[in-house]
């Protein structure tokens, strides 16, 4: 009978760690109204059969006109600007070998995107454009444990006088952000991942489970929504109220099926 008790209490112990590692942080889910009220265009409102490509100025400009919120990417170039592009590597959207770490902006900024007139935008440039008009959710591209990234976004987002959320695969990314500011509102976005990403087992177990909470306490939590079949989804949603975002719904009936089960959707290629 004492082990029996014994077992229970060290079961019982550890689904209290495991809670505690995922919680999120719960004090700001007064501060979301405006955030969940609209859309979110995935990289604007882009749409290559009309020579608007993702992250680019055109698609901001559209998805402002049509009142929909934006969500972006940013990478710091190599003379640590902040510029507007989501892949890690250059060769899909611009046709080259290299990252956006690993040139300057003014290299960049002559890379056509998939192959129209437009180029990378400097996240100065879109936030003028923008002018506080529509909801910002950007997300910090870190692709390492260095978080000079944030040294240079800080600032300009804090100058910025327009609504933005934060979020990020890499925990350390909001970790970092919030030790210069914590003031914003900050995700951490996650999904089941595929076998073929390059990354580590553990790292992916770990991520998909939402236990790198621990690390960074987010406000709220962005899920690929076709693998949300997740335990610590379900707990956060059940427990912990936290704001979640869909990412990303491609048809008007992936937007019903997550109408019901999230407070906001990452959408493109269609308007909902």
């Amino acid at each position: 009978m004492n082990a029996i008790i014994c077992t229970i209490l060290i079961l019982a112990l550890i689904f209290l760690l495991y809670l505690w590692l995922i919680h999120p942080s719960t004090g700001k889910r007064e501060s979301f109204g405006k955030f969940t009220e609209k859309s979110y265009a995935h990289r604007g409102l882009w749409d290559l059969s009309l020579g608007i490509p993702e992250n680019s100025m055109p698609a901001f400009q559209r998805a402002v006109e049509k009142g929909y919120a934006i969500e972006l990417d940013v990478h710091l170039t190599k003379d640590h600007q902040l510029v507007v592009f989501h892949d890690d590597t250059l060769k899909r959207v611009c046709g080259v070998k290299g990252t956006p770490e690993s040139l300057t902006m003014e290299e960049l900024q002559k890379l056509p995107l998939s192959g129209t007139a437009e180029h990378m935008p400097s996240l100065r440039d879109v936030l003028a454009l923008v002018r506080g008009l529509t909801p910002i959710l950007v997300e910090i591209k870190q692709p390492t444990l260095h978080s000079e990234i944030c040294r240079y976004l800080e600032p300009v987002l804090s100058a910025y006088e327009g609504p933005y959320l934060i979020e990020s695969f890499n925990p350390f990314a909001i970790r970092n952000y919030k030790k210069l500011n914590p003031c914003p509102l900050f995700g951490i976005l996650s999904e089941r991942y595929a076998a073929s990403l390059k990354i580590s087992p553990l790292v992916k177990i770990l991520s998909t489970a939402l236990i790198f909470n621990v690390i960074c306490r987010p406000d709220f939590i962005a899920y690929n929504f076709r693998t949300d079949n997740v335990t610590s989804l379900w707990l956060i949603r059940k427990l912990y109220h936290v704001p979640l975002f869909a990412w990303t719904v491609r048809k008007p009936s992936e937007l019903k099926n997550c109408a019901a089960r999230y407070d906001a959707v990452i959408f493109e290629k269609f308007l909902p």
